[in-house]
This record gives structure tokens, sequence and C-alpha cells, in this order.
């Protein structure tokens, strides 16, 4: 469509040229806006319990993402739709959770809420470590913390003892079956819940079937989806090693430029919960495989050298 004129790229966006715009008229296609404009059409409060102000505060603060871990974190906003909607679905109150990973530090915005029992972090990244304890001392927030490779399994303090588990996973289908193996370890079983996103960008359909199959076999029933749910600020996200990333070398063969300034990225959030007794697929230790972080649909991931050591 940029070949035939159709379409440009203007402040890091598509739109239509002027025969874009007349073409459409031409083919009678119609555009209406359906979003609900107060909410980003999410139907979630971005702020129910009055902390965005604290927390942004705070995350403002964190280790910028890094491509060795693939991390990448979701606007503030949507963290706290994110807890809220958690809340609305009787998960955050008196209970239990552990947090696989957390770039988007929902172990803090959630602590602040003073609901929780309990919240574990489970995370790779010693700055990380080091930034949500140092939080948690500050804040008194019940927050424990420990240093975790996704390719060990889970030590015996965090088996069976949440209600509630919270990761967003990398999207191949090996990564992800290992990441909601270790964090379905830690449930306590039926009626536990689990939260995870999902993109479509990274992840076909094909692939969302695959990954519903697996998570039927590991006896969760899907509850709710909640469609790009989650947006990540890619000026934050990518502006370390912008030059990394799969899609920016992509955009740069199509537009002569691989910089990217707009917030396309986003993911689906997925609500599970234990209807049986839980299967888990991985047990034990595993080798980490580029495969586990890349594969033919991946995007807006790093060079897999970077990553895997």
């Amino acid at each position: 469509m940029i070949d035939e004129g159709l379409v440009e790229v203007s402040h890091g966006k598509l739109k239509l040229t002027p025969l874009g715009l007349k073409k459409r008229e031409e083919w009678r296609v119609k555009y209406y806006d359906v979003r609900c404009s107060h909410c980003e059409g999410k139907g979630i409060e971005e702020d129910a319990f009055g902390i965005l102000e604290d927390y942004k505060k705070i995350a403002s603060l964190r280790p910028k993402p890094i491509a060795e871990y693939d991390q990448g974190h979701i606007k503030e906003e949507d963290v706290m739709r994110r807890i809220a909607f958690i809340y609305e679905r009787g998960d955050l109150e008196d209970t239990r959770i552990l947090v696989m990973g957390d770039d988007d530090l929902i172990s803090i915005g959630m602590a602040l809420t003073r609901l929780p029992e309990k919240i574990a972090v489970l995370e790779i990244d010693n700055r990380l470590i080091d930034f949500i304890n140092k939080v948690s001392r500050e804040y008194n927030l019940p927050i424990e913390v420990e240093r975790f490779d996704v390719r060990h399994d889970l030590s015996e303090k965090y088996r069976g003892n949440f209600d509630v588990f919270i990761t967003d996973p990398v999207e191949t289908l090996e990564g992800i079956t290992l990441f909601l193996s270790r964090a379905a370890t830690s449930l306590r079983g039926v009626g536990s819940a689990g939260y995870f996103g999902l993109t479509h960008l990274e992840a076909s359909l094909r692939k969302w079937r695959e990954i519903e199959k697996r998570l039927l076999n590991m006896n969760f029933a899907i509850t709710d989806m909640l469609r790009d749910f989650n947006v990540y600020p890619m000026k934050e996200n990518l502006e370390i090693a912008q030059e990394d990333y799969i899609i920016s070398r992509r955009i740069s063969d199509i537009v002569g430029t691989g910089k990217i300034d707009a917030d396309f990225y986003r993911s689906t959030l997925i609500r599970v919960e234990a209807v049986d007794n839980i299967r888990i697929p991985v047990v034990g230790d595993v080798k980490l495989k580029d495969e586990i972080y890349v594969d033919n649909e991946s995007l807006v991931t790093a060079k897999a050298t970077r990553r895997v050591k």
C-alpha cells in the first residue's frame, strides 16, 4: 500500500494519503470509531484505588528495559486497570499472589492497595530485584523477591502455595508452555487463577489455538479475554537498543528507517481458572534454547544471542 501511494508514515503511524482517501470513497469503505473515548475501550477505571500518582512516581525510577532479558513494560495506567480487573474478579483481596517476571512492577502497584495477603516476585534481573526490595522497605510493602531462572523448577516453598499467578511470557510455544508450567506449579489447586498476556502480533490464531489446547490439558478454563488491554509505550521500551529488535529491521526494509515512535504493541489480558487438579506439562530443569525466545512469528524480540548465555 505504501508502494502504491495509498498509505504513508506520519509521526510513527500509518495514515491514508489523499489518493488513499479518494480510493476509500470509491470503494465505499466506511470507518466508525466504536471504542469508548473515556476508558480507551477497556471498560475499567484507570485509578480505581487512588494510587496512580504514587505508582507513577515509583515507576519513573525503575531500571530501563534491556534486550538481554527481552524486557518491556506496559503503561502505568494499564497496570492500574489490570489490578482493578484482578480485584473485580476476586483475586486481589486477602490472596497470595505470585508474579513471575515483573517488568511492569505490578507487585508494587498491588501492594500499594494494601489488599493482598502476600506477594512473591520471581525475577531474573538483579536490577529489578534490588529496586523492588528498596521500594518495599521504603513503603513497608508485603513483597518477597527472589532471583529465579525459568530454566529451573520452583523451589519447594513456592509450590502449591499461592491463589493467583501473574506473568507475561514469551510467545513461542516452547517458551509460553515453560512459563505457564512454572507459574501453575505455584497454585494451590481448584479455584486458583492465573493472568497472562498474549498478542496477535507475535502469535497467529493457529498458535492461539495450540496455547488454548495446552491450557485445557492443564485443566484450566479460560474465563476472560480483554483484547488489546495492555499497551506498551514503545519510546520507553525500545530506546536502549532499538536496532536489536526484529521489527526495527523489518520496518527499515519497507520505509527506509527502523525508528519506532508509536505505541503499536498491545496484548490481550487472559484470565484462567483451575477447574480440576492442575497438570503441569514441563517439570524439572530444562536446557534453555534459542527457540524458547524466537520463532518465525517473532517481531518485537531482540536477537537471541543477546539473551541466551
